[in-house]
């Protein structure tokens, strides 16, 4: 008789076997795709940082802040000027647009708009970006729309000076910036009004406050 052969079975690897080294490679790259994510996330806030003060120079306040120092609007300028000013984005035909800069340092400004037969809107925007007031000449008095721009600083200093219990009738604007723009539209009815458009908007005054 042959002898019988009691070899023990071939053992199958186990489905578990290595589940250690696996795992810690998975962390590995797991660590190391968040790291590399933050190292990336602070490199892109920092240049961000970095670059704050020359994306602010290239606002619409600083882009036209030569627009109005004389007093009155000024239109926006046509492509190519000679005054290297940008020409607005997206301009709408049928709109005359006009701007003041307004620098709030040396005190509060003026703005007086007489109204025509033409729709007319004001809007006050802040350096940086961002539209603080609008009104439009719905709103005027006896054919005129006025108000004051200032600090909330020179504000609380005009409500010192005004007289004890008389209330003040002038209508003031608080800029949070120092430095902004004025700007005027005036629609266009008919092609044949530009002329009497442009005349309104630029007639639009902005000087330092009395």
């Amino acid at each position: 008789m042959s002898a019988v052969s009691h070899d023990p079975p071939e053992r199958r690897p186990s489905p578990f076997a290595g589940w250690r080294p696996r795992l810690h490679a998975g962390f590995a790259r797991f660590a190391m795709t968040t790291l590399a994510g933050l190292i990336l996330a602070a490199i892109v806030h920092i240049v961000t940082i970095l670059a704050i003060p020359a994306l602010s120079r290239h606002d619409a306040a600083h882009a036209y802040r030569e627009l109005g120092t004389d007093g009155h609007a000024e239109t926006i300028p046509a492509p190519g000027n000679t005054r290297g000013l940008p020409a607005l984005r997206e301009a709408d035909p049928d709109v005359v647009t006009a701007i003041c800069s307004y620098d709030l340092s040396a005190g509060p400004m003026r703005i007086v708009a007489r109204t025509g037969s033409l729709p007319l809107g004001l809007t006050l925007h802040r350096q940086g970006g961002g539209v603080l007031y609008a009104i439009t000449d719905r709103a005027a008095i006896r054919g005129t729309l006025e108000f004051l721009v200032m600090t909330e600083a020179q504000r609380d200093e005009r409500i010192a000076a005004d007289d004890e219990g008389e209330t003040s009738r002038e209508l003031r604007v608080v800029s949070d910036t120092e430095q902004g723009l004025i700007v005027a539209r005036v629609l266009l009815r008919l092609p044949s009004d530009r002329a009497d458009a442009e005349a309104l908007a630029t007639g639009v005054a902005c000087g330092a406050a009395n």
